[in-house]
């Protein structure tokens, strides 16, 4: 058994861009990612998004250890995040992984896993975040794994997404994520409805900004929550300060963040402390121009299907319940 501190809970998000298995599946549009693919996403190519992928994982939590919890999105299925597990310095843990198995028109889907000698699992589902009123229009599911702490009995629902991306344009793709947050929203209240010690936490690539209607106004996720229904967002602050996790058109936006319900603040056991919440944005994650010193995420594929042996599009985000 792995031992460690009961003191803290780590919890870790991470969009790892595009991580594909090499096998065809009939029933998805993996296309892309195949060994005779334009990509040429090959063994050895796969074998080395998992090295990159632990690496980031194990750079986290300060020093001391792998996240006990790690939401993922941009997999392919279940199959990942087992050879994840097992294929790395993550097999040091007695980790259990769950993938959504959504209706993604690019077939991919979102995933957790998390340390079995801390956790038992109560139950999984999937939250459906596709408006079926929009014409030829499919997206990934909302994973929920609600856990309960070994030690302290405590209940965690944990819920893992990745909304509806931008790219048909910010305007015309929004009313995809507000239909998402509102699924959400509604899951929550009902959970809380029956529990209301419940800590919940939801974690995910939003492709939306702590500022924008899905977040801070459907979810109703803010930095200073006034009310008894509201939830916390400690990454709209980090946002204030300039930090983001997505870089586009020179900017750095914080479309990842973990959010938490105000259970997470409150009480003796494992709540969110004022500077606890982080962007890893490390070097070795960080591609520089030289010449510009402009620096973004240095991702595994560039325009053209360029293989540049990175990490993701992406930066990892984490934080710390004490």
């Amino acid at each position: 058994m792995f031992l460690k501190s009961q003191s803290a809970i780590n919890i870790a998000f991470y969009n790892c861009e595009n991580f594909f298995d090499t096998v065809d599946n009939p029933k998805i549009n993996d296309n892309e990612f195949l060994p005779n693919a334009q990509t040429k996403w090959d063994t050895k190519k796969y074998l080395n998004k998992i090295k990159k992928t632990a690496q980031v994982l194990d750079s986290t939590v300060l020093g001391i250890g792998l996240p006990d919890v790690m939401g993922f999105c941009e997999i392919e299925n279940v199959t990942v995040l087992n050879d994840l597990i097992k294929l790395s310095q993550l097999k040091a843990r007695k980790y259990k992984a769950f993938a959504s198995t959504g209706v993604d028109e690019r077939g991919i889907n979102v995933g957790l896993i998390y340390d079995e000698d801390l956790f038992t699992l109560i139950t999984n589902e999937e939250v459906n975040a596709t408006n079926y009123s929009i014409a030829d229009y499919k997206t990934r599911n909302i994973l929920h794994v609600q856990l309960i702490h070994k030690t302290t009995k405590e209940t965690f629902s944990f819920f893992v997404n990745h909304w509806p991306s931008r790219r048909d344009g910010e305007e015309k793709t929004e009313p995809k994520r507000l239909f998402a947050a509102q699924q959400l929203k509604n899951k929550i209240n009902e959970l809380e409805n029956k529990n209301s010690q419940l800590k919940i936490i939801c974690m995910g690539d939003f492709n939306d900004t702590p500022t924008n209607s899905s977040v801070a106004k459907i979810l109703d996720a803010v930095s200073k929550p006034k009310t008894k229904n509201q939830l916390f967002n400690p990454f709209a602050e980090l946002a204030l300060n300039g930090k983001g996790s997505h870089y586009h058109s020179g900017n750095w936006q914080m479309f990842d963040q973990i959010i938490l319900n105000q259970n997470c603040l409150n009480g003796k056991q494992f709540t969110f402390k004022k500077g606890n919440a982080f962007v890893l944005d490390k070097e070795f994650v960080l591609f520089e121009n030289y010449k510009t010193g402009e620096k973004k995420p240095n991702r595994t594929y560039g325009f053209g299907n360029k293989y540049y042996n990175g990490y993701s599009d992406h930066l990892a985000v984490y934080l710390i319940l004490n």
